[in-house]
């Protein structure tokens, strides 16, 4: 029964640290962008509240700035390139690391994964 009892709370513990989690930090991300290729960016996040996110991408798109949304897990951020607006979507991992899929002004897709500096 003790065991049992232990067993539920670890579970809602770990539950909880997932849902209270956010993206803020600053990351670097592993782009591939099928056709055209893979590239790397740094980029930095933070929840500024309200579900607001902001931050900045440092990559081969160049230096700018991002605005989005989160919900503490999950998160959508868009910034402006030469090619237009690029958008990242995704979701923290129960390993910590940021994954998901990148629309390209509506030209192409691709995937990233992000890890933590």
């Amino acid at each position: 029964m003790i065991k049992k009892v232990l067993m539920i709370a670890g579970m809602g513990m770990l539950a909880s640290n997932i849902a209270f989690a956010d993206v803020s930090g600053n990351w670097s991300f592993a782009v591939n962008i099928p056709g055209a290729g893979s590239g790397n960016a740094q980029v930095t996040l933070e929840d500024a509240g309200n579900g607001t996110l902001k931050g900045n991408y440092s990559g081969q798109l160049g230096n700018t700035p991002v605005n989005g949304t989160t919900d503490g897990t999950k998160f959508e951020f868009a910034l402006e390139s030469d090619f237009g607006a690029i958008t990242y979507s995704g979701s923290l991992q129960e390993d910590g690391t940021l994954k998901g899929t990148l629309d390209l002004a509506g030209q192409g897709s691709g995937s990233f994964t992000g890890t933590k500096r």
